[in-house]
């Protein structure tokens, strides 16, 4: 009686293993679209044969290779951060690129009106033009300095919008540390807390480089380049701290620790709040930089001819432009139509000798001359030619970062494929899984019936 007692115990134990791949089995089936999700699979261990074998439930586990859960780590912080940096550098084709109102065609139009200015010296209709034109291409200067510089403050903002994003998701990953060991230091499955915290994790990871090493309790080491801890296995979370320079305005990152501060900008080697800073000191800075050399350089020369000269009214030693005391913000503040002109067309100066107004045109020619001459780029380009060379450098910028973009886009869908084929739910494979827990939980059922009807035989007979 002992042994259909045994064997009943076997069925016993099939069922409930049978029943327990089937509620993994579905677990994962109704999860194919959580974003996240580890597959689950039901461990099912061997009883010992001493006690006739058989098997019964033993937990799940998560299916996960830390090989790829750390490239995907790092594929997603390249994605993050050459999305970041295109995004940013995409202002760069609106601000430097041609059409209606851009600093490319207000120089046309100011060169044509210095032509016609040195054709018709004499002509009110040709320096009203001429102030209009130059006046026009202050405001582009203007405009494109202004955008810039608008670029420039909203990529400060990201910066400290991305800090304030990690800094609330390093806290959600430190409570659900500590409820994962709590939960597994009952007995109970936590793996749907493990998934929501990798899932956090690789939050952070868009943003900012990171690496984890986990305990064997469930608590979590989250560092920071491999160096510098941001979650510890403690529950402990060392914040980033965005602070705005006072000297450039620039927003850097920091990290707190034990009160102290320590200035971490150079090492986001990857992650968006890296793009955004590369961006934002880089291509952005340099077109900015660009733009007020290019429009000191035009005011000084411009400047340097023209006050040489004579207007119709015999004025002299006049600006065309308002001089500037620095090139820093020269394209916003400095390429204006000097006070000495504004309004006073007759004060253009086209005369090289005053005796010989109003027919003389020899500074004219001068200033006309300056479109054609190398005044720009430490004198060896054309004011034209230099813009050309700003407008080539941010598009080769732009396209860069767009091909990055496309290039770490393709790394992270491929490590992401790679982890859907080894820890992502196949319908259909599930569907087996459930097909194959029917089945051993129907033959387990048959066990029981079999030993259930021999045991009641046996009692019959012995009755």
């Amino acid at each position: 009686m002992s042994s259909l007692l045994r064997i009943l115990n076997v069925g016993v134990n099939g069922m409930q293993a049978a029943s327990h791949g089937i509620s993994v089995a579905s677990h994962n089936a109704s999860n194919t679209a959580t974003e996240g999700y580890t597959r689950r699979l039901a461990q099912i261990d061997p009883v010992d044969p001493r006690l006739l074998g058989g098997a019964r439930a033993a937990g799940q586990r998560r299916v996960a290779d830390q090989f790829v859960e750390r490239r995907l780590l790092g594929a997603r912080s390249y994605s993050g951060e050459s999305a970041a940096r295109a995004g940013t550098l995409a202002i760069l084709d609106t601000v430097l690129g041609g059409g209606p109102g851009s600093v490319g065609e207000a120089m046309q139009a100011f060169h044509t009106a210095l032509a016609d200015f040195a054709s018709l010296p004499n002509e009110p209709a040709a320096r009203t033009i001429l102030l209009r034109r130059a006046t026009e291409l202050g405001s582009a200067f203007q405009r494109a300095s202004g955008e810039l510089d608008a670029a420039r403050v909203d990529t400060n903002a990201r910066i400290v919008d991305e800090v304030a994003q990690v800094n609330r998701r390093l806290h959600e990953i430190s409570d659900l540390g500590t409820r994962i060991a709590e939960t597994e230091a009952l007995g109970q499955d936590a793996n749907d807390l493990r998934d929501q915290r990798d899932l956090l994790v690789r939050e952070v990871a868009d943003r900012v480089p990171v690496s984890t090493l986990t305990e064997a309790d469930g608590r979590m080491h989250l560092m920071l380049a491999g160096s510098r801890a941001l979650v510890g296995p403690d529950g402990s979370v060392h914040e980033l701290q965005a602070t705005t320079e006072p000297t450039s305005g620039e927003v850097r990152v920091y990290r707190t620790t034990a009160g102290a501060t320590e200035d971490i900008t150079g090492m986001l080697g990857s992650g968006s709040i890296a793009g955004y800073v590369d961006a934002r000191d880089g291509a952005l800075a340099d077109a900015r930089a660009g733009l007020d050399q290019l429009a000191a350089d035009i005011a000084t020369a411009y400047n340097g001819a023209h006050s040489a000269g004579f207007g119709l009214d015999g004025s002299s030693g006049l600006n065309l432009f308002e001089p500037h005391a620095s090139v820093d913000l020269a394209a916003r503040r400095n390429l204006v139509v000097s006070s000495d002109v504004a309004g006073a067309p007759m004060r253009l100066a086209a005369a090289q000798d005053p005796g010989a107004l109003p027919g003389d045109n020899r500074v004219a020619l001068q200033l006309q001359s300056l479109t054609t001459s190398p005044i720009a780029a430490g004198g060896t380009l054309s004011a034209g030619d230099q813009l050309a060379a700003l407008v080539a450098s941010a598009g080769s910028a732009v396209q860069s970062a767009n091909a990055q973009r496309e290039q770490a886009d393709l790394v992270t869908s491929q490590v992401s494929a790679l982890r859907d084929s080894v820890s992502g739910v196949s319908t259909d494979e599930e569907m087996v899984s459930l097909m194959r827990f029917q089945r051993a939980y129907e033959a387990s059922l048959k066990v029981i019936k079999v030993a259930d009807d021999m045991l009641a035989e046996l009692l019959r007979m012995r009755g």
